[in-house]
């Protein structure tokens, strides 16, 4: 593998997966400098599959089974955008063989399996990330450069709710393909608590409803920190929900519409900022995935500086919020957490 700690180094990714996620993410990843990022191979379970998205996005290889991406030499990083019970799989295997990692979120199904993937990372020294997009979105940026400047005092009250209606994706009907509104809501939630408050809860209280096949379909939670500080999330897959986070301080409230991908910071009535996305190439699955750029080029960023984990989003908060996902399924009674 070459060597990436330069200002002028082409990153050669591979993509493992041909999802509706794989497709957002060599949209947006269009929508860079080729100079900086250059898509060799893509790798799935079904060769037709992956033949039409190689196709669509000029990819010249396409692998069937990811055993062959692994072993590609002209390969520097690969996006894990799989189901996710093969998250850790797939990633470990990248990284048993050399390969830095951009993992869609959840990296693991469990506290066990996270940590088992940055500890491997440290060990081998490759750059491993969990694809927690929110973070590299400007708007995080100047909401972090609002709280540390006191513009909202004293923050006491983190309020959240997450609601979509996916209830019919088919791995929220099946409890082993490892879905649930705790794993692709919940821990977006989270992160933006972390992000706010920069510790763990001192405490977790969640209830919530299975379905008939044992998937969690909704949660709300109630976290306590130190220093008389609250936070309440809720997310739902059966109905749509307000889909706002509103931060509350001594000065006022700070609201982010659709806070995993945000646009605009409310800061005030009459005090409001706004990013533009751009649109690409070819339409997009989900909301704001155009934002998928941030998080490429942050990880080129990180390689030009000889950086393995990102200090927007560390492989300690991942574990950390492995940790909490599994006292919040094992607390609905997600039979299968190991704790």
């Amino acid at each position: 593998m070459p060597e990436l700690t330069n200002m002028e180094f082409t990153l050669n990714w591979g993509v493992a997966g041909v999802g509706m996620i794989s497709h957002d993410f060599l949209t947006a990843m269009a929508d860079l400098p080729t100079s900086k990022h250059r898509v060799i191979a893509i790798a799935g379970k079904d060769l037709n599959r992956t033949h039409r998205l190689a196709t669509l996005h000029n990819i010249s290889t396409a692998y069937e089974g990811y055993e062959s991406l692994a072993h590609d030499n002209f390969i520097d990083i690969v996006f894990v955008s799989v189901m996710n019970l093969q998250h850790y799989e797939i990633s470990k295997l990248m990284l048993e063989n050399g390969k830095h990692v951009l993992c869609e979120k959840p990296m693991g199904m469990t506290y066990k399996q996270t940590k088992s993937l940055a500890d491997l990372a440290r060990e081998k020294k490759l750059f491993l990330l969990e694809g927690m997009w929110s973070r590299f979105f400007p708007a995080y940026d100047a909401l972090e450069k609002h709280i540390s400047s006191g513009g909202l005092g004293e923050v006491y009250h983190v309020n959240v709710q997450f609601g979509v209606e996916i209830n019919d994706v088919e791995r929220n009907l099946m409890k082993d393909l490892g879905g649930g509104v705790v794993m692709d809501l919940g821990i977006y939630m989270l992160q933006l608590v972390q992000f706010v408050y920069k510790e763990p809860p001192i405490d977790i209280m969640c209830t919530g409803h299975l379905s008939k096949t044992g998937v969690d379909e909704s949660v709300s939670c109630a976290l306590k920190y130190k220093d008389g500080r609250t936070a309440t999330i809720s997310a739902h897959t059966r109905t749509n929900m307000t889909n706002k986070a509103e931060i509350t301080g001594t000065n006022g409230t700070i609201a982010l519409d659709y806070f995993w991908c945000p646009t605009v910071l409310h800061i005030s009535a009459a005090n409001n900022t706004e990013w533009t996305l751009p649109k690409g190439k070819y339409n997009y699955h989900f909301h704001n995935s155009a934002g998928l750029s941030y998080e490429i080029q942050e990880v080129w960023d990180c390689l030009s500086k000889g950086l393995l984990e990102s200090p927007k989003m560390t492989l300690d908060e991942s574990i950390l919020f492995s940790k909490l996902t599994d006292t919040m399924r094992a607390q609905l009674g997600v039979l299968d957490v190991v704790l």
